[in-house]
């Protein structure tokens, strides 16, 4: 069964996750995605988040952070700052159909890599730029992470309490909003390419993609003038509308009630039918207007219920409810475990890592599954494959290019970050807590027996 998008080329030049999402998402619908590293600048998702917290050895290989985000793609190396670099990456242009980048555009001004260069080698090709701001206007050049885009973006000051501050996501929530929009963008220009044999530019402004998610906000002010205030887990008309604490450390449900029916089912659930009685919450106005109270006594009603159970018992009588998951939580719950989400994937043998479960897809094709997974490359493994294969060099040319520092398969100068001890990290509260025989636990949910291979070297 074929992938939808097996014969499609994509040499990516890119960084953490925007784009490196986004091509992880082409490839596993079949693409072949090539990754560009350097040896001179090591990717900091190769230094960070080590497997078992180990920076001895070629640590660079053992970076989960890297994993997720770099499966099923090849991985070579390329230094861009000599011009033998440059040279092998412009003929890999010229036998691609897509070439992607997320570094500034005074970055690629200065490589001579925009799309009005990238045409005169390939006159069809795709190039698809995902910039903090867009490639152009007065912010172009301007540097981006996720807490800055996300401030920029409007949806920071959205998000909070109602007596704080704007809050960011845990997560850097504007590269995955466009990470998910380049692949709509690069799966539509590829069709386009199909009925005209036209290739073009594609620039995505990481920062738009994420004012696209707030637009009753921006509307709001349009026609009204309003800008709304933070309202923490409420919602402008639902009431109850929130998240309660429930039995043991750290344990919530997430509650939505919008209907008397769903109201009447919530109050018999928890065994509080005075509450019906009460004038304060007679009607969904007087809910919504009360809510401070209603919520304290939730809380208070909730509190030596299970989450799962509670959420089970609410769900069974039609009231939205939901049990806050954990990380632990999300590996072994068994919806997603039915439905597969998860995949467990071997890594090289010379990195020494088992075998791990990893997020897998939420989309299901039924004609065109997405291929199996395989992890991320490690630092240049295929390089012989890349440019022997596709580009026709031979093993002299590689041996001369490994000797001139073009192509290589470690870093020049290596620093893993070592983080502190578990203790101290929940100390500090950089971790909510940690279990020592997570390894085991996880082994035994996801194989028979963590893998144990030979320690081999690349060759």
């Amino acid at each position: 069964m074929s992938s939808p998008l097996a014969g499609v080329r994509v040499i990516e030049m890119g960084q953490l996750i925007a784009i490196p999402y986004a091509m992880k998402l082409l490839a596993d619908m079949g693409a072949q995605v090539i990754r560009l590293e350097s040896c001179q600048r090591l990717e900091s998702y190769r230094s960070d988040s080590l497997y078992r917290n180990d920076v001895d050895g070629e640590f660079w290989n053992r970076a989960a952070n890297f994993y997720e985000q770099n499966r099923n793609k090849l991985g070579i190396t390329l230094d861009l700052g000599q011009p033998r670099g440059l040279q092998i990456l412009r003929e890999l242009v010229a036998v691609s159909d897509v070439f992607a980048e997320n570094f500034t555009p005074r970055v690629i001004k200065n490589f001579r890599l925009e799309y009005d260069d990238l045409r005169r080698i390939k006159p069809d090709i795709i190039m698809v730029s995902s910039t903090g701001y867009g490639y152009d206007g007065p912010w172009a050049n301007f540097g981006a992470t996720g807490p800055a885009t996300e401030g920029a973006s409007g949806l920071a000051y959205m998000t909070g309490y109602t007596d704080g501050g704007p809050v960011m996501s845990e997560i850097p929530y504007t590269d995955y909003t466009g990470g998910e929009h380049t692949v709509f963008a690069v799966m539509t220009a590829l069709m386009h390419r199909l009925r005209t044999g036209e290739g073009q530019f594609i620039d995505v402004s990481q920062t738009q993609t994420a004012s696209a998610t707030v637009p009753e906000a921006l509307l709001d002010y349009t026609v009204n003038g309003r800008v709304r205030p933070r309202m923490g887990n409420e919602d402008p008309v639902m009431a109850p509308h929130g998240c309660y604490p429930c039995r043991g450390n750290d344990r919530w449900c997430v509650i939505a009630v919008a209907s008397d029916a769903e109201w009447s089912a919530l109050c018999d659930v928890l065994g509080r039918p005075r509450w019906l009685g009460d004038p304060r919450f007679a009607t969904p106005l007087d809910r919504r207007q009360h809510g401070e109270a209603l919520d304290e006594y939730l809380a208070e009603a909730t509190r030596d219920w299970d989450s799962h159970r509670l959420m089970d018992a609410l769900q069974n009588r039609g009231v939205p409810a939901g049990a806050v998951l954990d990380s632990k939580d999300l590996l072994f719950n068994p919806h997603l475990k039915e439905r597969n989400f998860y995949e467990v994937v071997p890594h090289h043998p010379s990195t020494g890592m088992a075998r791990l479960p990893y997020a897998g897809r939420p989309w299901k094709l039924s004609e065109t599954p997405a291929v199996s997974g395989r992890a991320a490359p490690v630092m240049g493994e295929h390089n012989r494959l890349v440019f022997a294969e596709i580009l026709g060099y031979t093993d002299a040319d590689l041996e001369g290019l490994e000797a001139e520092g073009v192509i290589g398969y470690a870093p020049t100068n290596p620093v893993g970050v070592q983080r502190p001890s578990l203790d101290e990290q929940v100390r500090q509260g950089r971790l909510q807590r940690y279990e020592s025989d997570y390894a085991e636990v996880v082994a035994q949910e996801y194989w028979e027996r963590e893998y144990d291979g030979p320690q081999q070297r690349r060759e």
